[in-house]
């Protein structure tokens, strides 16, 4: 019998090696297309549908104005009346509706709150000069929540949608691993920066981009409870499951919670369902927070509260879990 020569037994240990690394070289790339295309969908698609569902709205008038704006845009708003424009004005103020169209022997007058949501905003400046179009009455409009001299577009709060939800990720990624599997040094090592970054980002709000000219430590509290109930849930996934925790807390965060948060719309703007969900999330609880007390004083930020502060209930009892079972 003669045996192969040493060329030849190379040659097949050579392919015999190679055939494994070929192999997870396709996996990898085929997982990071998957992984880059349901990210694409996560951002892109609330965008792409984006249209207003029974957005809350105020009337002060006859009916024959609400039969007007649902003729306007059927299904797009859920409207409250109120009797007359005082009492309108402080359901705007007190964000339990985004605006609306007051109608009385003055002629109308539309409110809006672009602090609110400037989508909502411009929507209801469109359907009010349709109104008084039709009615052929001069319209007169009142921003009771404008937007600042130095954001005029409401830029800055819509974007800092992304960075928030990074803060809550990257310090819970941090932790886990720098500081080892001391629980609670991990848990007030989150808190100490959510307060940190919370001041951070009102300041940075305040001063470089101009977005916020009032209630500066209600903003950075609002910031802080926000990223708190965010990096605290992470951290206990990641203090209980590990790696796998931390990734399915990223993930949840990412593609789910950061795309349905509304922040640079409105929750109602996004199609049916989504935006009740994304409010139930830190991210969404915390964009309503944060427009709450940027524009209104705080006020309708009662939900939003509750909502952050059980998330962050929830990750406490995922840490205090993983102490006791080391333990």
């Amino acid at each position: 019998m003669i045996a192969p020569s040493p060329t030849v037994a190379n040659h097949h240990a050579a392919a015999d090696h190679q055939r494994p690394v070929l192999a997870r070289t396709a996996g990898v790339v085929l997982a990071l297309t998957v992984a880059l295309a349901v990210l694409t969908l996560a951002f892109a698609l609330p965008a792409v549908k984006s249209k207003p569902h029974a957005v809350p709205i105020g009337i002060a008038g006859p009916t024959t104005v609400t039969e007007a704006l649902q003729r306007a845009a059927p299904g797009a708003f859920a409207v409250t009346y109120y009797p007359g424009v005082a009492a309108l004005r402080q359901a705007v103020l007190d964000r339990q509706v985004y605006g609306g169209l007051a109608v009385d022997t003055g002629g109308p007058t539309l409110l809006i709150a672009t602090g609110g949501s400037p989508a909502v905003a411009q929507l209801l400046t469109q359907v009010g000069a349709s109104f008084a179009q039709h009615s052929a009455t001069p319209l007169t409009t009142e921003d009771l929540a404008p937007p600042k001299a130095g954001d005029p577009r409401g830029a800055g709060l819509a974007a800092s949608a992304l960075p928030i939800t990074l803060a809550s990720i990257l310090p819970a990624i941090a932790l886990v691993f720098v500081v080892g599997q001391r629980v609670w040094i991990r848990a007030a090592a989150a808190v100490l920066f959510a307060g940190l970054m919370g001041v951070t980002a009102a300041a940075l709000l305040r001063y470089p981009l101009g977005s916020i000219d009032q209630n500066f430590w209600g903003v950075a509290a609002g910031l802080a409870l926000g990223i708190a109930a965010a990096l605290l849930f992470i951290l206990g996934l990641g203090s209980l499951f590990g790696r796998t925790g931390l990734a399915i807390g990223a993930g949840l965060a990412v593609l789910i919670g950061n795309p349905l948060s509304g922040l640079t719309s409105a929750p109602e703007m996004l199609p049916a369902g989504w935006g009740t969900l994304g409010q139930l999330l830190p991210q969404g609880a915390t964009a309503t927070l944060l427009r709450s007390t940027a524009h209104f004083g705080g006020a309708g930020a009662e939900s939003a509260i509750l909502v952050l502060s059980c998330w962050a209930a929830v990750g406490t009892v995922l840490m205090a879990t993983a102490a006791l079972r080391r333990t």
